[in-house]
């Protein structure tokens, strides 16, 4: 497995990110390989981990999304992070675009 996504992958669980899902798209002609999508409490959680990520990843812009704090966005080129609060991950459903290449996180 790919030694990045296990990080971000640890990383995310050990920042108390609930129902992580990992999508491996990398057979689809896109322009990113894989797709997480990860559930925070609320806005006010889901900005403090933004700029936790800004710190620990040395990013010097925000990410897509950050003002509302509903649905951030971060690019990794061949990585692409979602974080909804539970109510917008339920609405826009991302997981069911993606279900056919959901990775088997035990394999991680």
């Amino acid at each position: 497995m790919n030694e990045r996504i296990k990080s971000l992958y640890e990383y995310l669980l050990d920042k108390k990110c609930k129902d992580i899902a990992i999508y491996d798209v990398s057979h689809e002609k896109l322009a990113f390989n894989f797709v997480f999508i990860v559930t925070c409490a609320d806005c006010n959680t889901n900005k403090s981990l933004a700029n936790q990520i800004m710190t620990d990843f040395n990013l010097e812009f925000l990410p897509e999304g950050y003002n509302k704090g509903e649905w951030i966005i971060y690019d990794f080129d061949d990585i692409i992070l979602h974080m909804f609060v539970p109510a917008l991950r339920e609405k826009y459903n991302l997981d069911k675009l993606w279900q056919t290449k959901k990775l088997n996180l035990a394999k991680i």
